[in-house]
């Protein structure tokens, strides 16, 4: 009877869909829109011919995602081809053309020839759910350090003393930028207002801040070129910061409830150095780990076991391999930092070692 091996070439708006039969011949290519309608149509197509068929995409998110739900509603059988893969087994075709129906027939045939590409699953619930969560906290994260280094770059500029003072992940400094972000406006202020200000918005060590600010305001009289309109901005972005910092609070114990009702959670938050970011994290990218045969495949999907490079004589050379989960080898890469002990996290980013009986 033999089977059939579609291949699509993922887009934003359109999918170009090819598929070869056991010999490699063209069965169809066709470009379809990216609605439920048009994939449902083609698959459905597909199905009335009444042989095996085995569909290969080249995203696994995004564009992708309304595609693979309508292919699993169908208990369709996906795999993926990476677009590295996709790229070097065009080089085996005949031409250099680079269109969206040469790579969908250049994924077809690759998931004829090859029976070791990875099984795409439907996604649960909790995993689908602690995906988008890592991937908002990663992007506020990314936005607070762009902001912290913003200001540090402002304050700078506007006054170098006052900038050495402040520290930026306080709550303290960010309600003071706030209001005051010149030397010339805190002497202006006062201690006493400065103070009552910071003490109404419920600073800690409220009056050791205002020493510190003060001191630095004191030791500079000049205004620089350009200070009032980089106040403003200071002020507007220590806003910023705060919001961020608040919304990161906020999704960090929103993950930690969903990595609590993951079926692996408390086994995973239990191991050494990984606390419910790093479990969300890998949680999100491994799920259940039903997909692993062995822990040797996680060690070699998270890009952790060496790659032989034997040729002749030369034998037992080992080196890292180029191919693996960028994601999963950020999770692995961080554990040994956090199991190592505790870290300070610097002013301007850098993490330090917890000097030894501090910890």
């Amino acid at each position: 009877m033999g089977s059939l091996w579609a291949g699509v070439d993922v887009g934003k708006t359109h999918h170009h869909v090819c598929v070869v039969d056991d010999d490699g011949t063209v069965v169809l290519s066709e470009k379809i829109p990216n609605d439920q309608q048009a994939i449902g149509g083609i698959a459905g197509r597909l199905g009335k011919r009444r042989k095996p068929i085995r569909w290969a995409i080249d995203l696994r998110g995004g564009p992708a995602s309304l595609l693979l739900a309508v292919l699993f509603d169908r208990g369709a059988d996906v795999r993926y081809v990476s677009g590295t893969v996709t790229s070097r087994m065009a080089e085996a075709f005949h031409g250099e053309r680079k269109t969206d129906a040469h790579d969908a027939y250049v994924i077809a045939q690759t998931l004829r020839m090859r029976a070791n590409l990875p099984t795409l699953t439907v996604a649960d619930g909790v995993q689908q759910q602690l995906k988008l969560l890592v991937s908002r906290r990663l992007d506020l994260v990314a936005d607070r350090v762009r902001i912290t280094a913003r200001i540090q770059d402002l304050l700078t500029m506007i006054s170098p003393p006052l900038e050495k003072v402040l520290n930026l992940r306080s709550k303290g400094a960010l309600r003071l930028l706030a209001q005051w972000q010149t030397p010339g406006g805190l002497r202006r202020a006062g201690e006493a207002r400065i103070l009552a200000h910071l003490c109404q918005d419920g600073v800690r060590a409220a009056k050791a801040l205002t020493t510190k600010v003060l001191t630095a305001a004191r030791t500079q009289t000049v205004a620089v070129a350009g200070e009032a309109t980089a106040a403003v901005i200071v002020a507007e972005m220590a806003t910023d910061l705060e919001a961020v910092n608040e919304r990161i609070t906020a999704i960090e114990a929103t993950i930690a409830a969903v990595v609590a009702e993951h079926e692996l959670g408390e086994i995973v938050t239990s191991l050494p150095g990984i606390g419910t970011t790093l479990a969300a994290e890998f949680l999100a990218h491994a799920g259940t780990l039903t997909t692993y045969a062995s822990p040797a495949a996680l060690a070699a999907h998270a890009g952790l076991a060496p790659v032989s490079r034997d040729s002749g004589r030369r034998q037992g050379h080992q080196v890292r391999p180029h191919r693996y989960h960028r994601g999963l080898r950020r999770v692995f890469s961080l554990d040994p930092w956090t199991r190592a002990g505790p870290l300070w996290l610097g002013r301007r980013g850098n993490m330090t070692r917890v000097p030894s009986g501090l910890g």
